[in-house]
Order: structure tokens, then C-alpha cells, then sequence
């Protein structure tokens, strides 16, 4: 699905959820505390041990249930994330990060019906959340609302900048909205914020690389495929960059480096699993 890479990335990468004072005078926190801090060294069979610890103590604790549901969005243990986050909603209705995660939840199985007004609930609980306003703009994407998304891409961009920490996820995001809806101009400055952002963005570069081929500059487009090529991390795939090169290589005319590409995607889908 769409963004699933992002979202599994962002559960891992994101902070977990602040405890509030009532929290902290919880028998179960310290263990919490302690599965917060596996959790962020990466530790995550320990940490899942310590926040079962902290929920034996305390049921109710609402950062161990999210920080539980987080773990196991990340493993594909939906059914089990779902329940926390009820969980966590029933001891604590005014959160919006719990509320935030149960669209995460529903949006990662596909059922974004579920995921919108989750998402939208979340929002109206914690509307300088710019991850939020994101995964509202994601949503309301995938369901078709293309004008939507782009004003809570929007949203998400000026909140990421408010708080000093723009994301070229972001950006990227509504680039490639706008891209889609022909705004080319637009896209090319979203992408270059982006860049701006994050020089080493293999996704940067890459769908830089698709507006220059779009706009018939297909000798550029090659330099960025290449570029994207030599990076890592983010939702672009290699053989997503080799057929780009591919069509790009074609069109500046260099027959050799199209062919070179082109046996080098065979491959790849040759070895990809059926």
C-alpha cells in the first residue's frame, strides 16, 4: 500500500508520547520508562518485555498502550495494536496521539473509510501535530480528494516549519500531488525545499528526476536518476529508478546506458520474489 513504508518508519523513528503528571505517579511508569528507552536504542523484544511489565502493574496506562500498539504496527500485529489503542481511548478519550495512532492503525489496513474521521478526530485534539495534518493529507489523497490533501500538506509544511523541524517527506508529498494535478511550477519548488531539506534524499531526488523527464529535459533526468541511484533509504525503489533511467537514457539519446539499465531491471525483477 501507498505510504506503508513511511508510516512502519515513522513508528519506529517518531517520539513516543509525553506522560502526562497523572502518568508519572503510575506503579507500572518506571517500567514504561524503561521500555521508552529500549524502544529508542532499537531494542524492541526488550522494550515489548518491560511495557508488558508496566501494563501488568497498571492496565490503564495510556504511553505503554501506545507505545505497545507502535510495536506492533511496526511487526504487522494489527489486531493486537487495535486493541491498545481502544485501550488506551477508553482510559484517556482526550488523547489525540492514541487517536492518531487508531488511524495509523486503520490506514495501514487499508481501511481508510476508518482511518479519515480517526484522523480527522485526532486533528481537532491536537492541531499543531503536523503528523496529523500529514497522514489527513495522505488519506484524503487516497480516497481521491486531491484538493484536500494538498491544503493539509500544506497545513503540515507551515506547522513542521513553525516548530523549526520541516520534514522533506513533507514536501515530497505534496510535490507529487501536485505533479499529478499538472502544477509542474509548484512541484518543482516543493521538491526543492525538500532538497533543501534533505540533500541525500534518494525519494528527492528521484522525483525531481520524473518532473525533468516530464518537462523533456531528459539529459538532467538521467544525472538525478543516477543520483537517486547512489543513495538510500525513503519509498523509491531501484527498479523504479531503472526504468526511469531507462526512458531517460532513450530520450537524451544514449542508447548504450538505456540498454545497460534495462538488462540491469530484468534482472532485478527476475530475482524479484513471485
Amino acid at each position: 500500500m501507498k505510504w506503508a513504508r513511511t508510516a512502519v518508519a515513522f513508528l519506529i523513528s517518531a517520539a513516543c508520547l509525553l506522560a502526562q503528571p497523572q502518568w508519572r505517579q503510575s506503579p507500572g511508569y518506571p517500567a514504561y520508562q524503561k521500555g521508552n528507552a529500549l524502544f529508542v536504542a532499537r531494542k524492541f523484544p526488550e522494550s515489548e518485555a518491560a511495557i508488558e511489565e508496566a501494563l501488568r502493574l497498571d492496565p490503564k496506562l495510556v504511553p505503554a498502550l501506545t507505545l505497545k500498539a507502535k510495536l506492533a504496527m511496526a511487526g504487522n500485529r494489527f489486531d493486537v495494536a487495535g486493541e491498545c489503542l481502544r485501550r488506551a481511548l477508553a482510559a484517556d478519550p482526550t488523547s489525540g496521539y492514541a487517536e492518531f495512532l487508531y488511524g495509523l492503525e486503520a490506514y495501514l489496513t487499508n481501511d481508510l473509510r476508518s482511518a479519515l474521521p480517526r484522523f480527522e478526530k485526532a486533528h481537532q485534539m491536537s492541531p499543531a501535530d503536523p503528523r496529523v495534518a500529514l497522514y489527513l493529507g495522505i488519506a484524503s489523497e487516497t480516497l481521491g480528494q486531491t484538493d484536500r490533501a494538498l491544503s493539509y500538506y500544506e497545513e503540515a509544511v507551515r506547522l513542521e516549519q513553525r516548530g523549526g523541524a520541516p520534514q522533506a517527506a513533507t514536501f515530497l508529498a505534496g510535490a507529487r500531488l501536485l505533479l499529478l494535478m499538472g502544477r509542474d511550477g509548484e512541484s518543482e519548488q516543493w521538491i526543492g525545499q525538500a532538497l533543501q531539506v534533505e540533500p541525500g534524499s534518494r525519494d528527492g531526488h528521484f522525483e525531481l528526476a520524473r518532473l525533468l523527464l516530464k518537462k523533456g529535459e531528459a539529459a538532467p533526468a538521467a544525472k538525478e536518476g543516477e543520483a537517486a541511484l547512489l543513495l538510500r533509504g525513503g519509498d523509491t525503489t531501484d527498479a523504479q529508478i531503472h526504468y526511469l533511467l531507462i526512458r531517460a537514457y532513450r530520450g537524451s539519446g544514449n542508447s548504450p546506458e538505456a540498454a545497460r539499465h534495462a538488462d540491469i531491471l530484468r534482472t532485478l525483477e527476475g530475482n524479484a520474489p513471485r
